[in-house]
Parts: structure tokens; C-alpha cells; sequence
């Protein structure tokens, strides 16, 4: 019964942590809507999944492929370095970069939905920064439910905004985009931190 219970915390904290992490409006959701609201809800939700498979293969990668780090403690140090470093990068390349048309995607809102989310640095150094900290806690855990519920959880989300924008409730489109600025403050934040903490590790294994 205690395992039963253990399984259905963790499918319900996956499901409400995914639904968290869609909350800020990025150009993903920003282009959902528009699609919503200009060529039917279908388009628009197509739009959404296409970034969800790609925050999709991210987790995959990132998880399967870092966690492994873990298991050795020298290696450990150097996960959060590189992991700083990339956050730090990530969200450098972000601000600078100009804005790319995807207009030769339009007629395939699936691809690019995937396209604007793949291109996206900040999605990455989310993922890394998130794989690092929240996620880690639950690998022990019904690890691979609780990444599913993520995934669901998002893409839930992101059909609901789109009915709500649908029925006209999407005013705080703009004030919703606002925060983006400052997730990514907290992410160079972040990515002192991991890189600090690595160090740390560094002397504390290696010296």
C-alpha cells in the first residue's frame, strides 16, 4: 500500500511540476496561440506538441545521459561545471542571438513547434538546470513515471491555454511573456552556482 501511495505521489508531483514548468509564455506558446486564434485549434495544439516532443527528447538525453555522472563522485564535480558552464552559455547565445524566421515551417505546425523549441537555447539549459536539481531527487523513485507525468503535465497545459485562448482568455499573454527576462536571470544565477558547486567538488575529490 506505502509503494502504491509512493507511485501515485510521484505521477501527481510529475504531472503539476510539468504544468509548472509550461506556465511561462515563451515564443512556443506565444505561436500556439496565434495559431489557435487564427487557423482553428488543431494548428495550435500541433504547434505545442512539436515542443513537447522536443522537451521530450531533451529529458531522454539529458537524464539517461547525465545521470550516469552520479555513480562516481569525481565525475559528479564535473557534471555541475560543464552543467554551469552550458546554462551560462545557453542563456549568453539567447540574449544575443537575432530573431530567425520559421516561416518556411508555417504549413507544418508540428515541425515547427519542435523547430522553434530545438532552436531555443534557453529550453536546453532549462532541462540541464532542472535534470540537476528537481529532477534528480526522484531517480530513485519511479524515475521514468515521474519524467512521463512531466511530459504530460506540459502537454496538458498547453491544450487548455489553448482553449482558454480560443474562448478569448489570453490577456495575460503579454504580462506572461515578461517573465521570461527573468527566468533568465535566475538561470545565470543557476549557472554560477552549478559551476561554483562543481569546483567546490573538484578540490574537495581531486586535490
Amino acid at each position: 500500500m506505502r509503494e502504491v501511495l509512493r507511485f501515485l505521489k510521484n505521477i501527481i508531483a510529475g504531472f503539476f511540476t510539468g504544468i509548472f514548468f509550461a506556465l511561462p509564455l515563451g515564443p512556443v506558446g506565444i505561436e500556439s496561440i496565434k495559431r489557435t486564434l487564427n487557423k482553428g485549434l488543431k494548428e495550435g495544439i500541433e504547434v505545442a506538441f512539436g515542443a513537447v516532443f522536443a522537451d521530450t527528447l531533451d529529458i531522454i538525453l539529458i537524464n539517461i545521459g547525465f545521470f550516469s555522472l552520479f555513480d562516481d563522485k569525481k565525475l559528479e564535480s564535473v557534471f555541475f561545471m560543464l552543467c554551469g558552464i552550458l546554462i551560462l552559455l545557453f542563456t549568453f547565445l539567447d540574449r544575443k542571438k537575432e530573431s530567425k524566421s520559421l516561416l518556411k515551417y508555417d504549413s507544418l505546425p508540428f515541425l515547427k513547434g519542435f523547430m522553434l523549441a530545438v532552436l531555443n537555447p534557453m529550453n536546453h539549459s532549462f532541462w540541464i538546470m532542472v535534470s540537476g536539481t528537481l529532477i534528480q531527487q526522484f531517480r530513485k523513485e519511479d524515475f521514468i513515471y515521474y519524467l512521463i507525468s512531466i511530459i504530460l503535465g506540459m502537454a496538458v497545459w498547453f491544450v487548455i491555454l489553448n482553449i482558454l485562448a480560443l474562448k478569448g482568455v489570453a490577456r495575460f499573454i503579454d504580462a506572461n511573456y515578461k517573465t521570461s527576462r527573468i527566468i533568465e536571470d535566475i538561470m545565470i544565477i543557476i549557472g554560477l552556482l552549478f559551476f561554483i558547486y562543481g569546483l567546490f567538488l573538484t578540490v574537495k575529490y581531486f586535490i
